[in-house]
């Protein structure tokens, strides 16, 4: 019997290597799709939550002494409002950001309060999750 030829070092390595690339692509052009479809479906899923949202600045008064901002706001659309954020912008370009949390929907009103708010601001403004909507408010 005669000997079997064993594959060289550096055939073997080459082998291996391309192997691995080939692998690796598949892998890499799956995970590409894959992605694409979840990000796809969650941007969905966001503008049909907010479907139907609306809300009002329904009052706002601003207290000096205790540098506070009192709001009611109303929800007048058929979804909860969550991550109501407030941006009280000043003259020269500063932003006091604050989370004021969630508006149930129903045609609920509730009062949120801003703390911390230096007189001199010239806008506030309110926004949510709902990249749309959004008001802005001189509130004196």
């Amino acid at each position: 019997m005669g000997m079997a030829k064993a594959v060289s070092p550096l055939v073997a390595a080459v082998l291996l290597i391309a192997v691995t690339m080939t692998i690796a692509g598949m892998l890499a052009y799956w995970a590409s799709g894959f992605v694409r479809q979840q990000t796809e479906s969650f941007s969905n899923q966001s503008i049909a939550g907010c479907t139907g949202a609306n809300f009002n600045v329904y009052a706002c008064s601003y207290n000096p002494s205790a540098q506070q901002i009192k709001l009611i706001l109303d929800n007048v659309g058929t979804v909860s409002l969550k991550n109501i954020t407030s941006n009280i912008i000043y003259p020269d370009a500063t932003i006091l950001s604050s989370e004021l949390g969630v508006l149930p929907s129903g045609g609920t009103l509730k009062t949120f309060t801003i703390s911390g708010v230096s007189s001199g601001y010239s806008t506030l403004e309110l926004r949510t999750e709902c990249e749309a909507l959004s008001v802005s408010t001189a509130c004196r």
